[in-house]
């Protein structure tokens, strides 16, 4: 019997090293019903500009919280560890309007911002056409950047005035110019934020057929069979997406081993996971000297398989499968890198984690009313 070649993961505890730990949580119905913890905090959160903004607990009473619980508002807090630091609402609608937006001053340059807003315009892509905030004339003066950078590219005075001594903007923009902008924003937004504890730049798509994609899910299946497939991938995190008729991003897993050898030899020693018939693996593998197999673990399925078309939709470009992988990246697979981000996002709908607290960007610094 010939020698397998095996390629094993080493033990380095967790797939990514968080220096400091953020997430941002999304605030539901139930949480507001039963008035729970994180419906005080987001309560407190808010008060806390009452002195800026005259009457803010008054609209948090009367328009946020029934908002929330009608489904016509979305609110997100931010916690670091169990701090909150941050908070946004979002008004549902045709026009669609981002509320309120506070980061705490000590982590204003570390992306927050710009994820609300991916999250938030993620949040209304069906249903407005236009989003739109209001702002004091002063922080658009300092922070103009950060809103032309979602097309939010002119303000005009707002018919409202919120606070004395600042002129009150208004601002707009089309749905489709603020999701081009997101789009645009999401390689970066990648390499500091993980969702749900899903990543948003993993860095292989691995192309299942659907009864094997389902049973690697319900565990059944724990090893993959590949005619070629490089070991500069043991280790790495794969997003899995089974095949038509499924046509769908379906988890994630880790690719723990490697071992390469002869079919018989691979069969001997994994036949029992594979979960094929031997037929079916000697026609697969009839014509290969060696084949690889594919050790998984920590697969994570998603709650919901994320649908090929509905992401083509949302990019407005079509996608090509691969016949067994493909290499993810911003360079290597822009279409597809973004694919998975997205996907990412909408899984986790809504528990992001920011991952690299080093990077800095500009952020908007108060409220928006």
């Amino acid at each position: 019997m010939a020698r397998l070649n095996q390629l094993s993961q080493p033990v380095t505890g967790n797939l990514f090293s968080l220096q400091s730990q953020v997430r941002i949580v999304e605030i539901k119905r139930p949480d507001v019903q039963v008035w729970n913890d994180r419906a005080r905090v987001l309560q407190q959160l808010v008060a806390y500009t009452e002195a800026m903004y005259p009457g803010i607990d008054r609209w948090f009473s009367s328009k946020v919280v029934p908002g929330i619980k009608a489904a016509e508002r979305v609110a997100y807090i931010a916690y670091e560890s169990e701090r909150p630091i941050a908070t946004a609402i979002l008004k549902r609608g045709e026009s669609s309007k981002f509320c309120h937006l506070r980061i705490h001053e000590d982590f204003r340059d570390q992306a927050l911002g710009q994820m609300f807003f991916t999250l938030m315009t993620l949040e209304i892509r069906h249903q407005t056409k236009a989003i739109h905030f209001t702002l004091p004339e002063s922080l658009w003066t300092e922070k103009s950047e950060f809103f032309k950078s979602f097309g939010f590219s002119t303000v005009v005075k707002a018919s409202r005035q919120y606070r004395k001594g600042d002129t009150e903007l208004a601002c707009s923009a089309p749905l489709a110019t603020v999701w081009s902008a997101v789009l645009n924003k999401l390689p970066a937004l990648t390499t500091k934020f993980g969702a749900g504890g899903y990543s948003m730049d993993g860095k292989l798509l691995l192309s299942i057929k659907p009864n094997y994609a389902d049973q690697i899910l319900t565990g059944a299946k724990a090893v993959e069979i590949r005619r070629k497939f490089s070991g500069r991938w043991l280790g790495r995190r794969v997003v899995l997406y089974a095949s038509r008729p499924h046509g769908a991003l379906v988890g994630e897993a880790t690719i723990h081993k490697i071992t390469r050898g002869q079919p018989s030899d691979i069969w001997s020693n994994f036949g029992a996971h594979i979960g094929s018939s031997w037929t079916d693996f000697q026609n697969y593998t009839a014509s290969s000297d060696e084949v690889s197999a594919i050790e998984l673990k920590d697969v994570q399925p998603y709650l919901t398989p994320i649908p090929l078309d509905q992401i083509e939709y949302l990019l407005q470009e079509q996608l090509r499968p691969p016949q067994s992988h493909c290499e993810l990246g911003f360079k290597k697979n822009p279409s597809w890198a973004r694919a998975v981000s997205i996907a990412s996002l909408l899984h986790s709908k809504c528990s992001v984690i920011r991952r690299n607290p080093s990077s800095a960007s500009t952020q908007p610094q108060t409220v928006l009313l």
